[in-house]
């Protein structure tokens, strides 16, 4: 959650009642106007007051804002009104607000005053006492490198990261300088033009233009047309010309747009579109370069003037990979640099490296899949790692794959893969149809056994049928992938894990949670997360109550509900004062063998929203096997509750990602909505609340 303004909060489990009490003790003066005293006297305690009659949950003053449009949320005195900048915004029956205001780039004041009584097609309210001012500092994009003065700006460079890249590759960069100037870079004895971003636009266009005359005027003028839009630099040959620039080029090139922007599913512009000060380039890197730890220089010259400079992001072409090794469990494995995760690796897993992008080594998983890993996750590469340490001998990353085996264990099903050295592998899980495909990079199929791991007979005939697994297949999908498919019975799964023991690679498929017959939770474990805590608030209420609290109290009812079941719970905590780590959290439910993780939240927005239209109960997926789980979930609490359905979505969330049991984390409500906090505090609606999780658990072990 993006709230972190602090604030003051009501006392824990205070109920509707309590709501307005507290409300009235913070705001005296308009506890006259409730209990039928004179107004006059109302409005004297009113002007004494002032502004601190206003409470302001979000934003903080002279916050800082990316987006075009932020809100307000707060609370006054039950019965009151308010304006911002003039505008009367919405107040609920507890004295709640919320209003979405428009920003400049730059400062903006947000002039807050209060009413005596919300405006109405009889009357519009009075204002009461001083008003209050918050200011709010939207996003100002830099400022234009001056045409008059001859400048490159540093801090502009582009990629950002030392990189180390094979031959062949192309690499972008880009950089300000002045407007109108010839801007080059120089690396490695070539000399790479750069063209202002703005400019590539409007040739773009000029090209559109001289086509459609030479085919309006039907004369042979594609000399003419070419010649008006050719990328040529004065003094230099055309030897670098732009991808995609036909004569009319209707890609994606005549619309790039370098400053929009994507958060949250939505698109906005966050800086210009164009700037007549960026530069941009790139260069292929050719067969026989050697780079060692070059830092490019970039030149800007007008007016025969000169300058340059030296970039401290050094570039570096690799002669050949190298071997490196990760040296914990859960290392995190992306898909590109600070991109989407796929199956995390154990230690000990040999992989071949054959670039790096800043502190991410890159990782050849086969000649056409590339991951992304940490450098400090891995050995040689430490943190003092740098290509000088680069270890190029040794065995490569690979092995014969010649037996599969099956056992069975108290999780559940498992397939062994005995390989030579421990293999990078990725598994990918299907719910519809049931199955697990387990991917081994640098592994070739040379398989003759499908058969149990154990050879005592009288073992074989105890553990010889498998629960889970119904069928098992292999492929080898090209050179160095091999590919093993679980089919699984049924159409729902419990969850998984994949570990190393030794050199054999293990596939684990979790049993389905042995329950009492008599309709009860009883022989089921669940472990509850009460989200954020400690020093992690979450997002704030409007009254100021942080997140970390509502969670709490909403997740301790719903585990006396589950124990009242017959379930065993576990909680990731139990007060407010604890800080449990992402990690730690997930750790916990997975020592615990827990059956299933359910994470308990309650929402916010990002800025550029608006909290009145955005609103109600959701539910949040990673893996395939807890969809339906988070599906029952979410339309449990919302018939126990009311609040509109706003979607069981899939979200890159750390609660949801553990693979071992279903994973779900469930926002009830939003603590920037008026209406909704204000129900969320009586305790009464938050025993629905619990009620309702309880029900979605019922419904989800009914299913058979």
């Amino acid at each position: 959650m993006h709230l972190k303004s602090p604030g003051w909060r009501l006392t824990s489990g205070a109920a509707t009642a309590g709501l307005v009490l507290c409300l009235f003790s913070l705001f005296p003066d308009l506890l006259f106007r409730a209990t039928g005293v004179d107004s006059a006297v109302s409005a004297k305690a009113a002007d004494q007051a002032g502004a601190a009659n206003i409470f302001v949950a979000y934003p903080p003053d002279n916050g800082k804002v990316p987006a075009s449009s932020t809100y307000i949320v707060g609370a006054i005195a039950p019965g009151a009104g308010i304006t911002v900048n003039g505008q009367e915004a919405r107040v609920g029956r507890s004295g709640f607000f919320a209003h979405v205001v428009s920003l400049q780039p730059g400062a903006n004041l947000l002039n807050l005053q209060l009413l005596d009584k919300p405006s109405s097609q009889q009357a519009a309210g009075r204002p009461i006492g001083a008003g209050r001012t918050i200011t709010v500092n939207r996003e100002l994009p830099p400022p234009p490198v001056s045409a008059s003065e001859l400048k490159l700006l540093p801090d502009s460079i582009s990629p950002a990261v030392e990189r180390g890249v094979l031959p062949g590759e192309l690499v972008e960069f880009s950089v300000r300088a002045t407007p109108g100037a010839s801007v080059s870079m120089q690396v490695g004895g070539h000399v790479v033009p750069f063209y202002p971003s703005v400019v590539l636009k409007q040739q773009i266009q000029q090209r559109k233009n001289a086509a459609r005359r030479s085919a309006n005027s039907k004369a042979r003028g594609t000399k003419n047309a070419t010649a008006s839009g050719a990328m040529k630099r004065p003094g230099r040959a055309n030897a670098y010309t732009t991808i995609g620039m036909s004569p009319v080029d209707n890609s994606a090139n005549a619309g790039v747009n370098i400053g929009l922007d994507a958060a949250y599913g939505q698109v906005y512009q966050r800086l210009p579109a164009a700037r007549s000060d960026r530069y941009v380039g790139f260069i292929k890197i050719g067969a026989l370069e050697q780079f060692e730890q070059t830092n490019p220089v970039f030149t800007a010259e007008k007016d025969g003037r000169k300058v340059s400079v030296t970039s401290p992001y050094k570039l570096t072409v690799l002669r050949q990979p190298f071997l490196v090794q990760t040296v914990h469990d859960n290392t995190i494995v992306r898909v590109g640099p600070g991109a989407g995760r796929i199956t995390p690796l154990m230690r000990g897993v040999r992989l071949l490296a054959d670039g790096w992008h800043g502190d991410e080594l890159r990782i050849a998983y086969s000649s056409t899949k590339h991951v992304y890993i940490n450098k400090s996750d891995m050995t040689p590469a430490g943190l003092g790692w740098s290509p000088a340490t680069q270890v190029a001998s040794g065995a490569l990353p690979v092995s014969n794959v010649r037996t599969i085996n099956t056992k069975k264990d108290a999780y559940g099903d498992a397939l062994l893969l005995p390989l030579s050295q421990r293999l990078p592998y990725q598994v990918e899980q299907s719910v519809h149809p049931n199955k697990l495909v387990l991917k081994i990079y640098g592994a070739t199929q040379d398989t003759d056994w499908v058969s149990p791991a154990e050879t005592d007979a009288d073992e074989i005939s105890k553990r010889s049928n498998l629960e889970q697994v119904d069928g098992i297949s292999f492929r080898q999908v090209q050179d160095g992938v091999f590919e093993v498919t679980a089919q699984l019975k049924g159409d729902r799964q419990w969850g998984y894990k994949v570990d190393y023991e030794g050199t054999t690679l293990r596939l684990h498929i979790k049993n389905a949670p042995r329950l009492a017959s008599d309709g009860s939770l009883t022989g089921l474990k669940i472990c509850v997360d009460p989200g954020h805590g400690g020093t992690e608030s979450g997002s704030i209420g409007c009254n100021g109550m942080k997140e970390k609290q509502l969670n709490l109290e909403m997740s301790l009812k719903f585990k006396a509900a589950l124990e009242r079941a017959g379930a065993h719970v576990i909680m990731t905590r139990t007060t407010d004062g604890e800080t449990v780590s992402l990690d730690e959290r997930v750790n916990i439910a997975n020592r615990s063998d827990a059956d299933l993780l359910i994470s308990v939240h309650n929402n916010a927005l990002p800025d550029g929203r608006d909290p009145w239209k955005e609103h109600g109960t959701s539910s949040y997926w990673y893996h395939q096997q807890s969809t339906e789980l988070a599906r029952g979930l979410k339309d449990s609490v919302i018939g126990a509750v009311g609040f509109p359905d706003i979607g069981c979505r899939f979200q890159n969330l750390a609660l949801c990602r553990p693979t071992a049991m279903p994973a779900v984390l469930v926002e009830v409500g939003f603590m920037i909505h008026p209406d909704e906090f204000a129900q969320m505090l009586d305790p009464l609606v938050q025993e629905r609340v619990a009620e309702g999780l309880l029900k979605g658990v019922h419904r989800y072990l009914s299913k058979k």
